[in-house]
């Protein structure tokens, strides 16, 4: 399981397929996750451009709240 090469490296899913997980792995109870779309990734940008993109990115994330988690005025963003 612990391969480098992403090319020869068990998925997920196949990894939960093996013995040693076989007393946590519940098939009703995991959710898929949706392919990764490299089209972003591949596009042609200056650093700047990709500097620029990464921090607005940054800027526009939002943690999930925990439920019954009360957050304090100082530590809100």
């Amino acid at each position: 399981m612990l391969v480098l090469d992403a090319e020869r490296r068990v998925t997920a899913a196949e990894a939960l397929t093996h013995p040693y997980f076989e007393s946590l792995h519940d098939t009703e109870d995991e959710p898929k996750a949706q392919k990764y779309d490299e089209s972003f990734d591949d596009m042609d940008r200056t650093l700047d451009e990709w500097k620029r993109v990464t921090y607005k990115e940054v800027l526009s994330f939002k943690p999930p709240l925990q439920l019954g988690t009360k957050v304090s005025k100082e530590t809100a963003l």
